[in-house]
This record gives C-alpha cells, structure tokens and sequence, in this order.
C-alpha cells in the first residue's frame, strides 16, 4: 500500500474547511492544511498539489453535502414536492452549515475565487432555485401554470441575496418561514400529492452533483 493511500483525505479537507470558516480564505495554503490536519506538507501534497486542490475537492464535497441533505428533508416532508418547501430547505442548508454559510453568504469573494482557479469544477455552485426547475415543477403540477419562472427566479435570486447582505439574523427562522408563506399563497399549486415534485428535484439536484461527463 503507497504511502498516499494512508492519507486520510478527508482530514486535508476538514482542515481547510475549518480554515476557512474560521481564519478566511486568505489563511488557506498548503502549509496551514497540513498545520491543522497534523500532517507534513507533503502528506497533504501527496493528495493536493496545491491549497486550491483541496479547496475545490472540499467545496464539491460541501455541495454535494448540501443537496443530500436538503433531498433527505424534501422526502421526508409529505409537502416537500412544492416550491416553497424546497426553497425552505435550500435556505435553511445553508445557514446551518457553518462552511455553506462561510462562503455562500459571508465571503463570495472566496467562493468566486476557488472557482476562476479551477478548470475542471466538477459541480455546479449555485444553491438559488432557477428558472428551468421551476418550469419543470410547472409541467409536473406543482407550481401554478400562471405563474411565470423567470420572474419568480429573479425574485427568490434577491430576497436570498439581501438575507445575505444583512446577515446575521436573530429571527432568521421567522424570514424563511414567512417567504416560504409568500410562495406557497402564490406560487404553489394546490395538490394532494407531491411525489411529482420530489421526483422533479431530485433529478435537478442530482444533475448538479454529477461529474461532467457522467451519465
């Protein structure tokens, strides 16, 4: 067995998860990772070349985590096939998890940056509700055939910013719940059964937690 194999990867990547969630993303180089990990720079080498390796494996690994979790409570929710519990969870993901929280709400700037060193980003970064997923939610019945995707896009793309601007928030709970309220009077059909909706999201989120390339 090489010597690689007995790195345990994951340790690399809660190290500079940790990194920067506490110390911000201007900490993070290979010699802080192996500091926090208790590795020798060149175990955590042995796995990542660079920091940015690891940053873009630890961000794949977040996102990836992310939408687990949010199809987890959609299955689990007899409700979840509709819009407003969806965006219920997508917000409430990432402000529960303190890395999600760091970099798709507290520093972008890190975020964007992992992204432009990256050619080959294996997932897509965006947790916002698009338009072509509320048009399939449309031809499935879960959300109004009157409504229009693009504005309704736009208009969750904002309020989701402008919780960002203004965070953090003592009443957080009651923000979400209260947009969630606005979209389901709004924007949700009224269905008995939400399976179609579930299905709909889980092949969205799926799509954006695949490799490029894989079937």
């Amino acid at each position: 067995m090489s010597h690689t194999n007995l790195i345990d990867v994951d340790s690399v990547l809660d190290a500079a998860a940790d990194i920067i969630t506490n110390d911000g993303y201007a900490s993070v180089t290979v010699a802080s990772i192996a500091s926090r990990a208790g590795l020798s720079e060149a175990d955590v080498q042995s796995v990542f070349p660079t920091a940015n390796d690891a940053l873009v494996a630890m961000l794949n690994r977040e996102f990836q985590g992310m939408y687990g979790n949010i199809v987890e409570n959609i299955e689990r929710d007899p409700r979840g096939g509709l819009l407003s519990r969806m965006y219920t969870y997508i917000l409430a993901s990432v402000y529960e998890r303190p890395l999600a929280k760091a970099l798709f709400v507290i520093d972008r700037d890190a975020l964007n940056s992992i992204m432009r060193n990256s050619h080959s980003f294996a997932y897509t970064p965006n947790v916002g509700i698009r338009s072509e997923l509320i048009e399939r939610l449309q031809m499935v019945g879960m959300v109004r055939t009157d409504v229009d995707a693009h504005i309704v896009s736009s208009v969750l793309s904002s309020c989701s910013a402008g919780l960002a601007l203004t965070a953090p928030h003592d009443d957080l709970d009651s923000i979400i719940d209260g947009l969630a309220t606005l979209l389901s009077r709004g924007v949700d059909a009224d269905v008995d059964d939400t399976s179609p909706g579930k299905a709909v999201f889980y092949e969205w989120a799926t799509s954006l937690t695949l490799p490029k390339g894989a079937a």
